[in-house]
């Protein structure tokens, strides 16, 4: 009995969570002058990846948001995602999370990766807007 639940384990997986600050975030360094408009992008990369914010806060250029319930990233769950940029431009990514894995390296490599991901598209160039077509005059 205890071999086919130890292979039932290993074949379906279990639930494995990493709490909050339990990952070492992704740090890096924006212009301080640049601290509203970063904070301004990472609200939108954050929406666009299905993320709904918990707190907003311009002030302290602060955000927290978990992701949709109807939107699956692989394999995570109740994926928990905060953001700030510090004072001295200083931007930190921290996200944690649970889900199904045969191991806790899965879910490790997984919410490292959805941090990488998430700040790479922070720091890209926000894209540019189509030009808006003027009527022409008469």
């Amino acid at each position: 009995m205890r071999r086919l639940l130890l292979v039932l384990s290993v074949l379906t997986g279990c639930n494995y969570y990493l709490r909050p600050n339990e990952l070492a975030p992704v740090v890096s360094q924006v212009e301080p002058e640049q601290r509203l408009a970063t904070w301004n992008r990472a609200v939108v990369v954050l929406l666009d990846e299905g993320y709904v914010p918990d707190s907003l806060d311009a002030n302290a250029c602060f955000i927290s948001a978990r992701m949709r319930d109807d939107v699956q990233v692989g394999k995570l769950q109740g994926t928990l995602a905060m953001v700030v940029v510090a004072p001295d431009g200083r931007l930190r990514v921290a996200v944690s999370g649970h889900g199904e894995y045969t191991s806790s390296s899965g879910l490790l490599r997984d919410l490292t990766a959805e941090q990488e991901r998430i700040t790479k598209e922070i720091l890209a160039p926000a894209p540019m807007a189509a030009p808006v077509a003027t009527p022409p005059s008469s």
